[in-house]
Parts: C-alpha cells; sequence; structure tokens
C-alpha cells in the first residue's frame, strides 16, 4: 500500500491522492485542531491494510489513545453494516492484555466473535476481537519524555526495519516532538534547532531511503509582527503597541526546510462553512496545504466517532 487515505476524499484530493509512502509530511495546528486524531485515523488505516504493515508512533505529548482507534475501528464497521444499532463500543489495550469491550445493549459470545445488540435487540454488527487485536498488534506506541528519548526510540526503529526484513515499518508517526525540544532548550537555543533539525534531516532520509511515509506533528506559538515584517516569538503584544499577532509554528524554519508537504489544521465554527447549518456539533476542520504550493490548497472535514469523514 503506497497512499494511505486519510478517510476523507476532499482531504486525500488536497494531499495528491493520501499520505505517500517516501515522503515527509508536516502537520500543524492549534491544540484540538485534529492532528491526533488524523494520526490516529491513519495508523488505523493502514495497520488494517495488511498482515506486514507495521506502524511507530514516537509520542511527545501522551495524547495518542489505542482505546480510540478501536473506537474507529468498531464504529467503521457500525456505519459499513448500514445498522441503526447503538454507538460503536470502547476498548483499552494493556501491556499485553485484552480487549474490554463495551455495550450499550446485551451481548453474546461465540468462541472469539461478539454480537453486539442494540437497545431493541436487533444484531448490531459482528466484532471479530482477534482481527481487532491484530490490527493493534501491528501498532507500536512508545513514550517520549525528553529529546534523548526520541533518537533512542528511532534506533529501535532501524532493529525492527531489519526485524521484518526491510517490509515492516514503513509509516512512522512523530507527535509533537518540537515542544520538547523547545521545552529543554528554549525557542532561540542555538544548540536546540541544530537538533531539531537532525531530527527532521533523518526523517526526511529515513522517508526517501526506506520509502517509509513519515508524519511529524507540531503545535503553533504567538508571534509579534511589527510593521517591517519582523517577527519576534518573545514579544506580547500590547493594544497600540502597533504589532500584530501571528501565529506560526513552533521552531518553525528548523522544522520546515526538510518537509516534503507541510499542512496546518484548523478547527471551524459550523457557521463558518458557508453559510450553511453543516456541522452543528463543531467538529468540522480545515486543512490548509502550504507546502507544495497549489491553487486549490484548503479541504474541509469532519471528526466524527468512526473517524476522519467528508462534510
Amino acid at each position: 500500500m503506497h497512499v494511505i487515505s486519510t478517510g476523507s476524499r476532499a482531504l486525500d484530493a488536497l494531499l495528491l491522492g493520501g499520505v505517500r509512502r517516501g515522503l515527509l509530511y508536516c502537520i500543524f495546528g492549534a491544540s484540538g485542531s485534529g492532528k491526533t486524531q488524523l494520526c490516529m485515523q491513519l495508523a488505523l488505516n493502514y495497520a488494517r491494510s495488511s498482515d506486514r504493515a507495521r506502524v511507530f508512533i514516537v509520542d511527545a505529548k501522551g495524547d495518542f489513545r489505542p482505546e480510540r482507534i478501536i473506537e474507529m475501528y468498531n464504529a467503521g464497521m457500525d456505519k459499513g453494516a448500514g445498522s441503526g444499532g447503538g454507538r460503536g463500543g470502547r476498548g483499552g489495550i494493556g501491556g499485553g492484555g485484552g480487549i474490554d469491550m463495551e455495550r450499550d445493549g446485551g451481548s453474546s459470545k461465540y468462541g472469539n466473535t461478539y454480537t453486539r445488540y442494540s437497545g431493541d435487540g436487533d444484531s448490531a454488527y459482528y466484532t471479530d476481537i482477534n482481527t481487532v487485536m491484530s490490527i493493534m498488534d501491528r501498532i507500536y506506541v512508545e513514550r517520549a519524555y525528553h529529546v534523548d528519548d526520541i533518537f533512542n526510540l528511532l534506533s529501535n526503529i532501524d532493529s525492527m526495519y531489519y526485524r521484518y526484513d526491510h517490509g515492516g515499518v514503513l509509516f512512522l508517526i512523530v507527535e509533537d516532538s518540537p515542544s520538547l525540544f523547545r521545552l529543554e532548550y528554549g525557542s532561540k537555543s542555538a544548540e536546540g534547532h541544530f537538533r531539531l533539525m537532525r531530527l527532521m534531516h533523518d526523517l526526511a532520509l529515513r522517508a526517501v531511503l526506506r520509502n517509509t511515509a513519515v508524519i511529524v506533528t507540531n503545535g503553533v506559538t504567538s508571534s509579534a509582527r511589527d510593521g517591517y515584517g519582523y517577527v519576534d516569538s518573545t514579544t506580547t503584544t500590547v493594544a497600540g503597541s502597533g504589532m500584530d499577532e501571528e501565529e506560526m509554528q513552533i521552531m518553525d524554519r528548523s522544522v520546515s526546510m526538510f518537509a516534503h508537504f507541510k499542512v496546518r489544521l484548523e478547527r471551524l465554527s459550523s457557521r463558518m462553512v458557508d453559510g450553511s447549518m453543516k456541522g452543528m456539533d463543531g467538529s468540522v476542520f480545515r486543512a490548509i496545504l502550504l507546502q507544495p504550493l497549489a491553487k486549490n490548497n484548503t479541504a474541509l472535514f469532519k471528526i466524527v466517532e468512526r473517524g476522519i469523514v467528508d462534510i
């Protein structure tokens, strides 16, 4: 599978078909803009595509939730079955532990297959526990608390790469790593920028030389821009100071210079979508393609229980 679908046709079109192996993607946005949800959707879509698929996630923020991936999977099955039954079940994954499936109504178990029922007793869909666990076993998640942890974890990926005959870890996600660099070194530290550039350079090489899809997510920080276009991320804007506040991604230049694709995510109010009442639950998002340059550089999508969908 050389192209990983996001689940949204509009977002796939913006990314020229989806997330491609051999490229480095930088996806950034404010908190709640859908970065982690998008990464979990992509991880699920790739992990379920093949028994040989392996996804490695370096989580520097702690927002990754395996039970959310299981929820996406179950809700997607529910939607695919065309049932009006209850919401998709949730599950939790421990270190080698089982999955605890919650249900809206009663349930019965036959071997390794659970039958979910809606409140009126109608069968909703079948969930094969072995299938769910097999998919989750292909997704490796490691928590990074320090900058050195990130580099050490990448060394572990190297060993996995050779363990699976160069065909295993073909999708790598590094969540919110620039925040760790800023926390340890500060936003203006030359050493911090140098080590971050080293990381991004290494990730770009991995993408190209090992034909791996790599995603780096990042947050945003407020900067002050004066009338001459000078940006100072340490300045606090004051009314009447002649400085305009602007949001940019954390340690932007050190991250962007190595990315093949640069995408900004934003959460929109439902009233901002063509003046219609779409997305009254407030789950409408916008993706803006900043790099490479494109004529049609925006896409709208929603995040629902089953994941990323078109509005």
